[in-house]
């Protein structure tokens, strides 16, 4: 029987695409995304069809354009006629494996006005299995930053606090998960 490729599918959210090393940016360091992209394909001229991130998930899930698959918002259940890459690897006979989240909200036709998929935005879109749920507010992510003495507060979202404060971060401020300092911007 032939072997199959294995296929490992990488999503970044609030990246710019040339900010990685491999592309020559002055300051992003990103050796590990490197050798990915040597041994791989790096896709260099790819855009998001449309924002913000679950809109532009669904379309690259999907492959369908935004007036298609009529994702419009972060929340926007995603149709369940809808076929994903996850799907039609599944019937292709693959597993796919999630580690992280995909923001689709699942669709509500059929579905008990209990079911507790309808009390969250951050649902797995259809045909992955979850190896690791990075949803917030991801235990995973809070664990590796506390083991890296990272004060995390004492609320699910006072990570993403200033230091020293309570109240939301100004434009420009410093959050508890930053530990070193932004390199300078390149001037040209």
């Amino acid at each position: 029987m032939p072997t199959r490729p294995d296929v490992l599918l990488i999503t970044l959210d609030q990246f710019r695409g040339d900010s990685l090393s491999a592309l020559g940016h002055p300051c992003a360091r990103t050796p590990h995304l490197d050798a990915l992209a040597a041994d791989g394909v790096l896709f260099r001229n790819h855009f998001a069809t449309c924002a913000p991130c679950s809109p532009a998930r669904a379309s690259l899930l999907t492959g369908l354009y935004q007036m298609n698959h009529r994702v419009c918002r972060n929340g926007s259940p995603l149709d369940a006629r809808h076929a994903t890459v996850a799907t039609a690897a599944r019937a292709a006979g693959y597993d796919p494996l999630l580690f992280g989240y995909t923001d689709q909200s699942v669709d509500p036709r059929g579905l008990s006005p209990d079911d507790p998929r309808l009390r969250t935005y951050e649902g797995i879109a259809p045909g992955f299995a979850v190896h690791t749920d990075m949803a917030e507010p991801s235990p995973v992510w809070r664990d590796w930053l506390a083991g890296r003495g990272v004060d995390l507060g004492t609320g699910v979202h006072d990570v993403f606090r200033p230091r020293g404060s309570g109240r939301r971060p100004p434009a420009r401020t410093a959050s508890r998960r930053r530990s070193t300092p932004t390199p300078p911007r390149r001037r040209s």
